[in-house]
């Protein structure tokens, strides 16, 4: 192999990469040009829309940006096994109002240890409380707590939950009108939609 042969053979690598370059943007502009004027004539209200893909699950937020009002909680979810947010069951959240001072029901500081901003109700509403928010995130217990120690504050979920509790009464009790729970920004998700 001479000098000559090794120079045309380096400007003919060169001029095909740079050949193959322009075809394959090229190419690729024109898929790109073809797909926007597809999606552009069939609009769609999903990502996931597209030929081929499932739907979107039941209770997923919508994308398109708008905030999305939640609707009621079904009443009779909280009866039976735990809900399945992935099917759609969604608790509903008891009542966090405290007992009466008067009342002689045993209240859920008196049974569970470490009860902190769900003092005074009554003891045995408690675990349906603690029911509808698992199924309003779509979690399990070990989410916020330590298993076999729930009295524990060494999860920063639960420190968190405690801040959406005092949050979620706040906006309840501020007479704007409407009730939010839980599951009003979380929609079955531990992060609510943006």
């Amino acid at each position: 192999m001479n000098k000559e042969d090794i120079g045309f053979a380096i400007v003919g690598i060169v001029l095909g990469l740079v050949i193959g370059f322009y075809f394959a943007n090229l190419t690729q502009s024109s898929v790109n040009a073809t797909q926007q004027a597809a999606n552009s004539a069939t609009p769609s209200t999903s990502v996931n829309s597209g030929a081929g893909t499932p739907p979107l699950p039941a209770n997923h937020p919508a994308i398109d940006g708008k905030p999305m009002p939640a609707g009621p909680l079904p009443s009779d979810a909280t009866t039976g096994g735990a809900p399945n947010p992935a099917a759609g069951d969604i608790a509903e959240l008891p009542s966090l109002e405290p007992l009466p001072a008067g009342s002689k029901e045993k209240r859920a500081e008196q049974e569970y240890k470490n009860i902190q901003l769900l003092k005074g109700i009554p003891a045995e509403r408690l675990m349906k409380v603690m029911f509808a928010f698992k199924s309003s995130l779509n979690v399990d217990c070990d989410f916020c707590h330590i298993k076999d120690a729930f009295e524990k504050d060494d999860k920063p979920m639960k420190l968190v939950a405690r801040k959406m509790i005092k949050r979620m009464n706040e906006i309840n009790s501020d007479g704007a009108g409407g009730r939010v729970t839980c599951y009003t920004c979380h929609r079955g998700q531990k992060t609510p939609a943006q």
